[in-house]
């Protein structure tokens, strides 16, 4: 690179400090000129000086090379007009005031730098584990998952050509704790997966075609579930993971409830949205774990408050929570209770929550896709 295209690119990559020490020269030399006026260029120059750090907020070295320049030029210039008797001697004061202010305003712009290269580490960092999070899932899925998948085949195999009656006892109950374990990963690994910015695929549609989907696949073996009132507000919601939390909250009402007590779905509007709620006639809920029902892993006696891991209601609150929702519970003992997920009406704009989920046939003619 010649020395020409050397200056060219440092005039290139300075020429805002450039034009800046023209604009300081231009006013230090209307001091000198125009001295009955002079506190007006002199005024100018320290102004600027306070922008243009404001702007390129130089290294330490650099600005107080910038500031000793203009102490120096506006102090001479100064200086001299006070000895022709332009300026009374009182105006050598600006000097150090105008100085001090200075130098306030560079205390108070580099704690702000700071304070943003802070934040800039956090979000980089916090960048950092979502990605590494992202792989464990994805790592976590096939090291767990394939393994599970080939030693059920491997044990219903086993368990078919089996001649002795215990060794095929035996291979049931192999069979049953790996179907157990498979359910198990399967959810704690959607509930890892649902703080994913592409976990949900959201479509609008109308909420009650999806809760009679639910309904009539429940009621044909458990037909004390019945339809309730069915809001038909469209929303958006991603079917597949909603499907799966209506069909566990049905699940967790029928497990919580004696036989043939009825269980009623509903869609009803609320502010700003609709609610699916799962009511039943069962014993209730009492008043001091209502909070924790829908917890991970929360327990009451030694049992999990949903019948089952703990997990299910937990992956229902993330569903609700990935739609920028969530979830209630209202009971009272022995009258029953009442689980409600509410979905708002606006697209979700909150990062995704806690999920889960399978999949059910969508009505396309009531569907439309969002946006």
């Amino acid at each position: 690179m010649t020395l020409t295209e050397q200056i060219l690119r440092w005039a290139r990559r300075y020429w805002v400090e450039l034009v800046w020490a023209l604009f300081v020269g231009v006013n230090t030399y209307g001091i000198l000129v125009f001295r009955d006026w002079a506190t007006v260029p002199f005024h100018f120059i320290w102004i600027g000086l306070s922008l243009m750090y404001g702007w390129r907020v130089w290294s330490l070295r650099g600005t107080a090379v910038a500031l000793g320049s203009v102490i120096v030029l506006t102090g001479g210039a100064l200086l001299d007009d006070v000895q022709r008797g332009h300026q009374a001697p009182d105006e050598l004061t600006e000097i150090p005031l105008m100085s001090l202010v200075f130098l306030a305003m560079v205390w108070y712009v580099r704690r702000a730098v700071a304070a943003r290269e802070v934040s800039r580490r956090v979000s980089e960092h916090n960048l950092a584990l979502l990605q590494r999070q992202r792989l464990l899932v994805q790592d976590a899925s096939h090291v767990l998952r394939t393994p599970l998948t080939i030693a059920l085949g491997h044990a219903e195999l086993a368990r078919r050509t089996a001649t002795d009656r215990g060794i095929r006892d035996d291979m049931d109950v192999v069979i049953e704790e790996l179907h157990h374990l498979k359910h198990i990963s399967d959810r704690l690994l959607t509930l890892a997966a649902t703080q994913q910015p592409d976990f949900l695929r959201l479509v609008r549609a109308p909420v009650d075609v999806l809760v009679r989907q639910a309904w009539s696949r429940w009621s044909a073996t458990h037909p004390q579930v019945t339809l309730g009132p069915l809001a038909s507000t469209a929303v958006p919601f991603d079917h597949e993971q909603l499907r799966d939390a209506v069909d566990e909250l049905i699940n967790n009402a029928l497990r919580h409830t004696p036989p043939r007590t009825p269980i009623t779905v509903s869609v009803v509007d609320v502010d700003g949205g609709v609610a699916i709620r799962i009511a039943d006639r069962g014993p209730g809920i009492p008043p001091d774990i209502q909070h924790r029902v829908f917890d991970r892993f929360a327990r009451l006696g030694g049992r999990s408050l949903d019948g089952g891991l703990g997990l299910g209601l937990a992956l229902v609150r993330a569903i609700a929570e990935a739609h920028g929702g969530n979830v209630s519970v209202q009971s009272i003992p022995g009258q029953g209770a009442t689980l409600s997920l509410r979905l708002p009406v606006a697209v979700a704009t909150a990062p995704p929550a806690r999920n889960d989920i399978g999949a059910a046939p969508v009505d396309v003619e009531a569907v439309t896709p969002v946006g």
